[in-house]
């Protein structure tokens, strides 16, 4: 059984955490509020023995460390990490790889989530160990008819998915450009004409 850590499990992650549950991981799962965590624990349901939650703001990077270093040594080392950072994320995906890396020996997979405008600019691994396998994962829109839309949940989970199996060092889910076709707001059921 692999071990993987999804930073930012509430909203759109929360399927994805379903589906690796699904695929027999073990699922350690960070959300800031435990509202969000106790809906994943309720929908786990069987599998919930197999889910570790822990409300923390990842942007709190002493707390987050102690927390990966906590749940490898009760757990075993994680294999994977799904990550959906807003702001800042050098500093929260450094404290992901030094913990991880304290851990384990062999290769591991980061999986850094992002928006549609990162792929406007270039490709860029951030400082991360050796045995670290980064991508990044681009969520962009769809193109339907001449009109575009957010991503649903369904979508982005499945694109995740694939994109994590793939090997690419960037990937997007969806359609990226261009960014006149963006679609506006943060409602994922919004179209533009």
């Amino acid at each position: 059984m692999q071990n993987a850590l999804v930073l930012g499990a509430s909203g759109m992650l929360s399927g994805l955490c379903m589906r690796l549950l699904e695929d027999d991981f073990q699922v350690f799962a960070v959300a800031r509020t435990w509202e969000s965590l106790e809906r994943l624990q309720r929908s786990a349901g069987a599998r919930a023995d197999r889910l570790t939650t822990m409300a923390l703001d990842y942007h709190d990077t002493d707390r987050l460390g102690r927390w990966i270093a906590h749940t490898q040594l009760m757990h075993g080392p994680v294999d994977r990490v799904f990550a959906w950072i807003h702001g800042d994320c050098e500093s929260v995906l450094g404290t992901v790889d030094r913990e991880v890396f304290a851990y384990r020996r062999n290769p591991w997979a980061l999986h850094h989530i992002r928006g549609s405008r990162a792929a406007e600019g270039p490709y860029q691994r951030p400082r991360l160990s050796a045995i670290c396998t980064y991508q990044e994962i681009v969520l962009g829109f769809a193109l339907e008819q001449g009109a575009s839309r957010w991503l649903t949940v369904e979508e982005i989970v499945e694109g995740i998915w694939r994109a994590s199996l793939s090997g690419a060092g960037r990937s997007v889910v969806g359609e990226a450009g261009p960014p006149e076709l963006r679609p506006h707001g943060d409602d994922m059921g919004e179209v533009r004409p």
